[in-house]
């Protein structure tokens, strides 16, 4: 899966800053349920950080050093001397942002990844999807029905009320130039939710469109606790802030 979010690297290139700076961000784990990580903090000392792969960390503000933002391992003694040894990288974007770090693969292939983000008040009730196939996917949710290619992304604002269920489908192209439906979506509609989702390749099962995602409450007068992850639909399985697979 690690090699799968590299897709990440073609949306919407970052400018990288050369020189030491301070950013602001939310992280997640990819491939792993829990990561601890290191990261420096404004003044530049080590602070941990535990990451997760069904939401997104509060705010955390990190220094970058020499160009680069870097993920590093959590000591294996509490020596406060012991050195920091790098996880993961990747170019320092500008300072003036707001961006959602994401650190996948494990160990030796782990990468780390910076997409902008909007976020705020602006984004509740918006579902943000990311393509992590190697392939265009289509899309058809309502109010909106358009081919996202591979490696980009696209947010959309659903045209359903809120406290009322929407459903999406997934296509990809089939060899005589038609789409064959891969996957679909459905989900509860809540004014105070934004919903970052990746579709990615189902493995072991070519042609099928998995979901993985995290949401999170966006409003300034909710409660701080992270939406659940992303599972898929079982009976009627409904859950407030659920996104379900369509299997």
């Amino acid at each position: 899966m690690g090699g799968m979010i590299a897709y990440l690297l073609m949306l919407g290139a970052l400018t990288p800053e050369s020189e030491s700076t301070q950013i602001t961000l939310k992280a997640m784990s990819f491939d792993l349920p829990e990561a601890e990580v290191v990261i420096l903090d404004p003044a530049g000392r080590p602070a941990p950080v535990t990451l997760y792969s069904h939401a997104l960390s509060e705010p955390i503000v990190c220094r970058t050093k020499e160009g680069k933002l870097t993920f590093f391992r959590k000591p294996k003694t509490s020596d406060p001397k012991e050195p920091l040894v790098p996880l993961a990288s990747v170019s320092a974007p500008p300072e003036n942002g707001k961006y959602i770090a994401i650190l996948s693969g494990a160990g030796e292939t782990s990468r780390l990844n910076l997409i902008a983000d909007g976020g705020g008040a602006a984004a509740a009730g918006t579902i943000r999807f990311f393509n992590l196939c190697p392939q265009p996917v289509g899309l058809s949710a309502p109010g909106v029905k358009r081919v996202l290619p591979s490696g980009q992304e696209f947010t959309v604002r659903p045209q359903v009320k809120a406290q009322q269920y929407g459903q999406a489908q997934f296509f990809l192209p089939g060899e005589d130039g038609d789409w064959r439906l891969a996957g679909g979506l459905r989900w509860l509609q809540l004014d105070d939710i934004r919903s970052l989702l990746f579709l990615v390749p189902a493995p072991g099962e070519e042609g099928i469109i998995k979901v993985r995602g995290v949401e999170e409450r966006v409003t300034a007068d909710a409660k701080k606790s992270p939406a659940g992850p992303v599972t898929p639909a079982r009976g009627s399985e409904k859950r407030r802030t659920g996104l379900l697979t369509l299997q």
